[in-house]
């Protein structure tokens, strides 16, 4: 998923054009460029739904751990935000493919192609928070000896949700820090969304191994 981010810039939208155009300066962006760097650059984007949903699979699996014997409330709430967020953000890059697609078509359509995009790219973050939330009060009902997560990833996550938050504020802004070229609309949340998704894979990998290594050394004592 992190591999998206380089491709946006690639595509030009770091930063990304001001709301605030108007349809031709919008349309001119798409015309500026060869098709093919939008084409190839969206087209991978698309198709980043399906590690993001692995991603979310992966964490649900360390949930289901922490969960153990009781119903599995987390883990399936996890996954579930998991595909509508990352089949929401497959949706958000489609839209600028069909932008690049036919750059001669009419600048108010692909303007409205354009806000599409960005406004289902950043501003659909409740399921975004919805998982980071879910994460969180997870590892805070841990109480085993040897907890799947440490502690203060529960606070990352529950921060993680808070920052999300001023990016659903986007379709109201066209201007300033809230609009989705602004700070709070897109810089703070995507650096913090990267940043939650490194250290949630590292995690993840950390408790892998340490049950791999349980099993192993478990295995050992009952031979």
């Amino acid at each position: 998923m992190l591999l998206v981010f380089p491709l946006l810039i690639i595509m030009g939208f770091f930063p990304p054009p001001s709301p605030a155009e108007g349809s031709a300066a919008i349309a001119a962006h798409y015309q500026s460029k060869s098709s093919w760097i939008f084409l190839l650059g969206g087209a991978v984007c698309v198709q980043m739904s399906a590690p993001g949903v692995m991603w979310s699979a992966a964490i649900s699996v360390q949930l289901r751990h922490i969960e153990k014997n009781e119903p599995p409330i987390f883990s399936l709430t996890n996954i579930a935000c998991g595909v509508v967020a990352f089949s929401v953000f497959t949706f958000a890059c489609a839209g600028w493919v069909i932008c690049a697609f036919r750059p001669e078509r009419a600048p108010e359509i692909i303007q409205t192609m354009n806000d599409w995009s960005f406004i289902v790219f950043l501003g659909t973050v409740t399921p975004l928070m919805g998982q980071a939330v879910t994460i969180g009060l997870a590892i805070f009902s841990d109480r085993s000896d040897e907890p799947v997560f440490p502690r203060w990833a529960g606070f990352m996550n529950c921060w993680a949700a808070l920052i999300f938050l001023p990016a659903g504020l986007i379709p109201f802004f066209k201007t300033g820090p809230f609009a989705w070229h602004g700070f709070f609309g897109l810089w703070l949340p995507v650096l913090v969304f990267g940043g939650w998704m490194l250290v949630m894979s590292i995690l993840v990998l950390r408790a892998i191994s340490k049950q791999k290594i349980s099993a192993h050394l478990t295995t050992q004592l009952a031979d």
